[in-house]
This record gives structure tokens, C-alpha cells and sequence, in this order.
């Protein structure tokens, strides 16, 4: 059987999965737990996956040319500019994960205490707390 045929029965079956079954697809193919995400944009995640196994993925090369023209376009790095907001120890942080409410307390140094826990970041802490990488200041909603 042809490589693009067999791609085509594993999109035809993805496109056909509940979501557990996407679930448990994105865990075999990529190694971890998704976030929330819409049924759409997890299909699309696990196709692509797909098509990289089949087809191979960017080569690093190539992945280097496309870096460096990317360096150079002036639209492909704007920047926002962050207005910073300071850390002020005692400033408390929530958020509801799976139906759990999160308390963060900023603590002394810029340390983040989670549960009587210190961490480092609060990226450290969403990991933490999701199992999974994530932005902290995106994960809290603090991202300026």
C-alpha cells in the first residue's frame, strides 16, 4: 500500500474519533497530555503529526534558512512592547483548572508559593499544577 493512501485512511479515522479517542491519539503521537482545545484544532495537531512521520518533518537545515530569513524581516519580529507590571509580594493569583481553584501567593525574590511550595516561575507552577509546559504569565492571565 502506498505511503499516501495509508496517510489518508489515518486522516479519514481521525477525522471520525471522539474526543477521548483524539485525546488518547495526541498522547501516542506526541508523548504528553494536550491542553484544552477544540476537537478542530486537535485533529489538525494530530494530522500534521501524522504527515511528519510520514513524510519526515522540516529538516534542520532548511529549518536554519527559514530561522534566518525569518531574523531578517523586520514584520516577522515585531515585538510588543510589555509594560511591566511588578511583582508584589503578598499579590495572589487563581485559577480554575479542571474544576479545581488554584491560590498563588508571590512570595519574597520573586518566588511563586503554591500550596507551601516555593517555585522559581510561574510557568513552574502551571507545570506543576497542568502536568504539562506552559506560559505561567498566560496560564494566570498576567501576560501583559
Amino acid at each position: 500500500m502506498q505511503t499516501e493512501q495509508l496517510l489518508r485512511q489515518q486522516v479519514d479515522a481521525i477525522n471520525h474519533k471522539n474526543m477521548k479517542e483524539l485525546h488518547d491519539k495526541f498522547q501516542e503521537l506526541y508523548g504528553f497530555e494536550c491542553g484544552v482545545t477544540a476537537p478542530r484544532g486537535l485533529r489538525k495537531r494530530i494530522i500534521y503529526r501524522l504527515q511528519e512521520i510520514y513524510f519526515g518533518g522540516v529538516e534542520p537545515n532548511d529549518m536554519s534558512i527559514l530561522n534566518d530569513i525569518a531574523d531578517k524581516d523586520p514584520l516577522a519580529n515585531l515585538k510588543a512592547v510589555a509594560t511591566r507590571r511588578a511583582k508584589v509580594c503578598g499579590t495572589k493569583l487563581f485559577r480554575v483548572w479542571k474544576g479545581k481553584k488554584y491560590e498563588v501567593t508571590v512570595g519574597a525574590h520573586g518566588k511563586y508559593i503554591l500550596n507551601g511550595e516555593e517555585f522559581k516561575s510561574l510557568s513552574a507552577v502551571a507545570r506543576r499544577i497542568t502536568g504539562t509546559k506552559w506560559n505561567g504569565k498566560t496560564f494566570f492571565g498576567v501576560k501583559s
